[in-house]
């Protein structure tokens, strides 16, 4: 079959103002960074009632969650208006200068089914489907947008700074006999380095939710409903894979090429019946028969050396050996970790009322506070959590527990709305970047 190569060039955007230096927010404290820029979408579209949207969501189910991928001093994000169905409404991804806001590019983004954040040849890689299925690209710089058809089924995307990974199949033919393929090549040919069968199946609904396939430090990992299997990247060999009697209700690849993986049970999906720790090899490093999980609303890392948390208990990801066991990380018959950044532990305590933080590597108490924060997690850098309860910004300590700074949203905007409802953040610099779904703003020290 000949695939069908379209080139989209991206409407170039100048900036129609100069860049404006930071500005303070009324009433807040010293500590608390000014106000670099605002970005309104529905102003730049002139499209009254337009959104913000994650791309590794992509645009053809309008989650209502913001988000951005940001490479270098750039970052990308979809907007486009609401629709009385799932997808969005002439979306677009566009291109926003970190520094100033200022938009450097739009490029359609129609029926886009998800992204991968991180660059491949100095572009971002999405995948689509309409009347077929495609692969998308956008050129970082330029904004250059090609879509390339394929006949096959796809269903997962990723990518290193070296490949394109892709997953694919018929997942009604998989339950009775596997139809799974992973793939690892180049926009022009998917299975340039290689393709591999993978012994696991499901239905298009277990796909929801998940992050059905990814790769990092070398290993794979692809996931349908209760279903896995670990590869080797560079090859594709299968490491393992899901057997009768396994099922698999969380699992995640962290840095190092290590598989934390959460074992339900196969009839209800309801208890865990247990979790381990498999290394880069696919072999079991280590078992617990714990049935606490832990669900962190945000998870910051990046250090290949930092313990693995599997219950009440902290793992060495490369022996497997256990490290520290701390009863205070559960509440009862679930995991009490809020967040993990670097090496803090975040538990708030909702029956208690209480905030504690956790030395990672020591499962020592740091602090605790009698009174517990309430707001959401938006992102996190260095130490520091981004929060938001609804009505202002907190910058929270994790090492101390200490609030750092908070700038109430009705000093950045004078409706009360705009940052009601989405929220998704980053450090940028000394400063941060920071969306709900109607506005991004950048905050930079004074």
């Amino acid at each position: 079959m000949t695939a069908v190569v379209t080139v989209s060039a991206a409407a170039i955007v100048l900036a129609d103002r100069a860049p404006t230096s930071v500005k303070k927010i009324t009433g807040t404290s010293e500590e608390t960074p000014g106000l670099a820029w605002s970005f309104d979408p529905a102003e730049y579209l002139d499209r009254p009632f337009a959104g913000l949207t994650d791309p590794r969501l992509g645009s053809s189910f309008n989650s209502g969650e913001p988000g951005f991928i940001l490479t270098g001093d750039t970052f990308l994000t979809i907007a486009g208006s609401p629709t009385e169905g799932l997808a969005l409404d002439k979306p677009v991804m566009i291109s926003v200068d970190a520094k100033d806001g200022t938009a450097r590019w739009q490029a359609p983004a129609h029926d886009l089914l998800g992204c991968s954040d991180i660059p491949l040849g100095g572009k971002i890689y999405c995948y689509a489907m309409s009347d077929k299925y495609e692969i998308v690209t956008y050129d970082i710089d330029s904004g250059v947008s090609e879509r390339r058809t394929v006949p096959e089924s796809v269903y997962g995307l990723t990518t290193t700074s070296d490949a394109l990974y892709i997953a694919e199949g018929s997942l009604e033919e998989s339950v009775e006999g596997s139809d799974v393929r992973v793939h690892s090549g180049t926009f022009d040919n998917i299975s340039a380095n290689w393709s591999q069968p993978v012994d696991i199946g499901g239905y298009y609904e277990d796909l929801y939710g998940i992050d059905v396939l990814t790769v990092t430090d070398g290993v794979g990992l692809v996931r349908i409903g209760n279903q896995m299997a670990q590869f080797d990247a560079e090859s594709g060999t299968p490491l393992w894979t899901t057997g009768d009697g396994v099922c698999v209700s969380q699992a995640s690849l962290e840095p190092g090429g290590v598989v934390a993986q959460i074992n339900s049970d196969c009839d209800s999906y309801n208890s865990v019946s247990g979790q381990l720790l498999r290394g880069p090899d696919g072999k079991v490093l280590t078992t617990t028969d714990s049935a606490t999980a832990q669900r962190p609303m945000l998870e910051h890392r990046d250090d290949a050396g930092e313990p693995i948390l599997l219950g009440d208990s902290a793992y060495d990801r490369s022996s497997g050996e256990l490290l520290w066991t701390n009863p205070s990380i559960v509440s009862g018959s679930q995991g009490a970790v809020t967040a993990i950044v670097g090496d803090t532990i975040y538990l708030r305590d909702t029956n208690t009322q209480s905030d504690t933080g956790i030395d990672l590597r020591t499962g020592k108490q740091l602090w605790h506070n009698d009174a517990t924060q309430t707001f959401d997690v938006a992102g996190a850098g260095g130490r520091m959590l981004l929060g938001n309860d609804g009505t202002a910004l907190t910058e929270f300590d994790l090492r101390t527990g200490s609030v750092v700074w908070t700038a109430p949203f009705t000093s950045i905007a004078s409706d009360p709305e705009t940052f009601a409802t989405g929220r998704a953040a980053q450090r940028y610099g000394d400063g941060w970047i920071y969306s709900s779904d109607r506005r991004m703003i950048g905050l930079a020290p004074l």
